[in-house]
Parts: C-alpha cells; sequence; structure tokens
C-alpha cells in the first residue's frame, strides 16, 4: 500500500546510503569525521525501529569515540609539528661544538660546526668546515677544545 503511494525510485532508495552516497559532509579525507559521524547518527536515529529504540547512552558512548579520536588526531599533528619546530632549535645549539659526521661513504668528518642552515626542501643541515652534512649523520657532539 506504501509503495503504491511513493514513485518508485523513492522505494527503491536506501536512506541509510544516501549517508554514503552524498558528500556534502566537505571532508576530504578517507578518515570519518564529526561531522560524518553526526550526519550518519542522525540518519540512524530517523530509520531506527520505533519498537526498539537505540539507547541515548549508546550514541553519546559513539559520539565521545569520534571526539576522543578526532581530539587525539589533532594531538599528534600537533606535537609532529612541534617535534619538528624543536628539531630546528636544537641543531642550532650545535654552532660551536665539535661534531662528528657520518658522510655517505660511511667515512666520518669530524670538526667545528659553522652553520646550521634549512634547505629548500626543509631538511637541516649543519656545515663543517664549508662543507654541509645532514643533521641525521651527526654521530657525536662535544665541547670544542678551548686555548688557554
Amino acid at each position: 500500500m506504501i509503495s503504491a503511494a511513493l514513485p518508485a525510485s523513492d522505494v527503491d532508495k536506501n536512506p541509510r546510503m544516501e549517508v554514503f552516497a552524498d558528500k556534502a559532509s566537505g571532508s576530504s579525507s578517507s578518515a570519518m569525521g564529526m561531522e560524518d559521524f553526526l550526519q550518519l547518527l542522525t540518519t540512524q536515529i530517523a530509520n531506527q525501529d520505533p519498537l526498539e529504540p537505540m539507547k541515548d547512552t549508546e550514541f553519546i558512548s559513539q559520539m565521545a569515540n569520534v571526539a576522543s579520536m578526532e581530539n587525539m588526531n589533532r594531538f599528534t599533528t600537533g606535537f609532529g609539528q612541534f617535534a619538528e619546530s624543536h628539531k630546528e632549535i636544537a641543531a642550532q645549539a650545535y654552532l660551536g661544538r665539535k661534531a662528528t659526521v657520518e658522510t655517505e661513504g660511511g667515512s666520518r668528518k669530524t670538526g667545528i660546526v659553522d652553520a646550521v642552515e634549512r634547505t629548500e626542501d626543509g631538511e637541516i643541515m649543519i656545515t663543517i668546515s664549508g662543507k654541509q652534512y645532514p643533521l641525521t649523520g651527526i654521530v657525536r657532539v662535544e665541547l670544542a677544545e678551548t686555548s688557554e
């Protein structure tokens, strides 16, 4: 009876699948964001069995889990940015110090760090005796010998 009152295209539609087909959430990542979750939850509540409704504690728990995951992702991103900026600051502490670096050929070069520089591609380099070495090649740093 209901199907006779509705157009055939509406009868065959699954409202739960519209959430997945609809790209209106604006999220370009493959991860599910809070807006996607809320849209899915709204669709789920609207289409639930009225005789066995979803308990409010269930979806509050689900919302808390999604919010927690979102916050963890933000924390991870922020911490990664902090660690990257801290690496630059720490590299500046090598200025004037005696450093030993391992070269590409496997040999080691020791000398006073004259400069710390960030290359165009973002890699931090130190300069010893006019030659640049990647920060990752440092195997030892010590106080420079002082002449008294």
